[in-house]
């Protein structure tokens, strides 16, 4: 797993390379400028025959600007340097590399707002712009001469590399605080920022590479960094490996409780989903009306038909039949389109509190949640809730754009609160444990905001659990998979036409890339 830091974070593991392990700022400063430059060479392969601009605040991340600036300029690289600012108002680290810069003859144009339109041709004559203004750690909206030239560069269409982190996005909420960079590619120097990977500041990053910059691990390991990526590696570990001499008992028991007059589709989805993750026998329980279509579609399920409300609606007379269906049972999914009707709802309160193995809740069951009140507080098993932000809303009392704006804080804190594994849905699922610990899912795409994903979702991670991973990790796991066939069928076809059918058909093809 990649580890993904705030901008206070990456400070203090700055501050620990400097103090602990004796690196000075400069060569902190000289790794990440050469570094940055060698991602220029990397990635423009005809660069001999480019001009480039690099814009340069008066900080650090100036700094890394001049820095880059000698390397390209000693290549033979036409490059210019715009500084926002006077030369003599820099210090420390960046005023030793500007006067290097100075020194070796490259062009160092000081620009104020009254000069800045005498600059236009910069923008207008050049094939390549770095954005080295402000890097990490701005927490409020660039004014000023900065907003203008934010402004300019975004105007000016040409390929923008920016450093760390696009100027004018707040490094840690996602956040965009007001003008901003749109860079083509964004150099993370050592690690990756929170505002790299979460929306709407993901849409303004290009593409994220990450730079080493030779800062010692035991740097990292100073600061306890709750929050990590996950990648495809991380995935292989957790799929469980079959021996030859197995049998379908050696793969646990799901039980499913969904749908509802009309809403069967959601059932036989999350039943289906289970079966591809692997489990070796999945029961579905749905009420009366529905049980007739769902026992023979999908074949492979065994099926359990339920007492019913009028409506179609599972009636609090079913909890016999489902605490009987519930013996010997692996792994509980309950909530697609099980409706908030009353009954339902007090069948839950009554059920919940009695489930001993891994229970994942869905939809309608986080809903139900949300209109008992207590009763998420009264459920021993190990459980996890897939909300998406309007659902997490009715389950905290949080506001959705708070919500929204907080994603990792929000869901870190109700999964700690609350004993749960959360899994928050959106661009960038986040799966929260109860330790605090917080990850994003790299794997997905906006043609899964169609109906019937998030049932295959839940399936996916029930069938997992079914099989014996932890709660964490069938979440981890499910949610990567899940997005995994996403992805895999908008490579093929497009996102737009994409289906829950289609997440469910290419599911084989994920987990085979994961393992292959």
């Amino acid at each position: 797993m990649q580890k993904v830091v705030t901008a206070k974070e990456m400070q203090a593991i700055d501050q620990s390379a400097i103090r602990e392990f004796g690196i000075p700022g400069l060569v902190l400063m000289e790794n990440a400028g050469l570094a940055a430059a060698s991602m220029i060479h990397e990635n423009v392969p005809d660069l001999l025959e480019k001009k480039v601009v690099i814009a340069c605040g008066k900080g650090n991340n100036g700094g890394d600007g001049f820095v880059i600036a000698r390397h390209l300029s000693i290549d033979g690289v036409n490059v210019e340097i715009l500084l926002l600012g006077k030369r003599v108002q820099l210090k420390s680290d960046a005023r030793v590399n500007a006067d290097i810069a100075f020194k070796m003859g490259i062009p160092i144009h000081e620009v104020t707002e009254k000069n800045l339109p005498t600059h236009n041709h910069l923008f207008r004559h050049c094939h390549i712009i770095v954005d080295a203004l402000f890097g990490t750690g701005l927490s409020k909206p660039a004014g000023g001469l900065y907003e203008k030239v934010i402004n300019k560069i975004n105007a000016s269409k040409k390929y923008v590399y920016a450093v760390d982190i696009p100027s004018g996005i707040d490094s840690d909420s996602g956040q965009l605080i007001g003008p901003h960079i749109k860079a083509d590619i964004t150099a993370a120097l050592a690690l990756l920022k929170r505002s790299h990977l979460l929306f709407p500041a993901a849409e303004s990053m290009g593409e994220v590479q990450i730079l080493d910059i030779s800062i010692p691990p035991q740097a990292i390991n100073t600061q306890d960094i709750p929050v990590a990526w996950l990648e495809m590696e991380d995935i292989q570990m957790l799929l469980p490996k079959r021996p030859t001499n197995t049998h379908k008992g050696d793969y646990g028991h799901a039980l499913v409780i969904a749908g509802s007059k009309g809403k069967g589709g959601a059932a036989g989805l999350t039943a289906l989903a289970a079966l591809r993750a692997g489990a070796g026998l999945v029961t579905l329980a749905v009420p009366e009306s529905c049980y007739q279509a769902l026992e023979f579609n999908p074949l492979e399920t065994m099926t359990a038909p339920l007492p019913e409300t009028k409506s179609g609606c599972i009636s609090n007379m079913a909890l016999d039949i489902i605490l009987k269906n519930l013996e010997g049972k692996t792994a509980l999914a309950i909530g697609p389109g099980i409706s908030t009707e009353k009954e339902t709802v007090q069948l839950l309160e009554t059920l919940l509190p009695l489930v001993e193995c891994p229970l994942i809740i869905d939809a309608d069951g986080i809903n139900a949640l949300g209109k008992s009140g207590k009763l998420l507080g009264q459920i021993q098993a190990e459980t996890v809730l897939t909300p998406h932000p309007k659902e997490m809303s009715r389950l905290s009392g949080w506001k959705v754009q708070d919500i929204l704006n907080h994603r990792i804080e929000r869901a870190s804190r109700f999964a700690q609160d609350n004993g749960v594994t959360l899994l928050l849905k959106g661009a960038r699922t986040l799966v929260a444990f109860n330790d605090g610990t917080v990850l994003i899912n790299p794997t997905g795409n906006p043609g899964m905001a169609t109906a019937g994903s998030g049932d295959v979702l839940t399936g996916l991670i029930a069938g997992l659990a079914a099989q014996g991973l932890s709660v964490p990790s069938a979440t981890s796991a499910g949610a990567f998979i899940h997005g995994m066939a996403g992805d895999l069928y908008a490579a093929d076809e497009h996102e737009i036409p994409l289906i829950a059918s289609d997440l469910m058909n290419n599911i084989p093809k994920a987990i085979k890339r994961i393992l292959s």
